[in-house]
């Protein structure tokens, strides 16, 4: 049975697909972004800010979390992932990180993918994905209340993300 927040699942196992193939093709991933209308329609975003030729990170993953709120009252779903850390009682790993938001669905999902280099040859290892939820409100103010089927959000994530990932 669908649950509300299966097109948000759907929309962040894409979007963290390409960027896993784009990590283990060996290739730099810079903070991108995706927003969705209700008609199923993708507009993707880029976001890469130079300085003397060179990537600022700092201010590319600024300038997506600014196209974020400012795309979020205009789409059903809007999700920007980048290259990043993830801190856990063992440490800091690198991470794909990602945030999807919905006003429409009044749901925030961080999302964390972590992953190190494999040992062997075959490039990067990815562990499990950690969700963490949160109720948004439509003016962007944080809300308390939130209704989320974890375990068929991951479902459908995984199914997503097997759809589009390399194999």
């Amino acid at each position: 049975m669908p649950t509300p927040t299966d097109p948000i699942a759907a929309l962040a196992g894409e979007c963290f697909a390409k960027a896993v193939t784009t990590l283990a093709r060996g290739h730099m991933l810079t903070p991108f972004g995706v927003s969705r209308s209700d008609a199923g329609v993708d507009r993707p975003e880029q976001f890469v800010v130079s300085k003397e030729g060179k990537i600022d990170i700092g201010e590319s993953i600024e300038a997506a979390l600014q196209w974020l709120e400012d795309e979020a009252p205009n789409a059903d779903i809007c999700m920007i992932v980048l290259d990043g850390y993830l801190s856990s009682e063992d440490g800091r790993m690198d991470a794909v990180v990602g945030r999807a938001l919905s006003l429409k669905r009044q749901l925030m999902v961080e999302i964390a993918l972590p992953y190190e280099s494999a040992e062997d040859e075959e490039g990067l290892e990815f562990s499990d994905p950690q969700y963490r939820f949160s109720g948004v409100a439509a003016d962007g103010a944080e809300i308390e209340t939130v209704d989320v089927d974890a375990g068929a959000f991951d479902a459908a994530f995984r199914s997503a993300f097997a759809k589009y990932a390399p194999a």
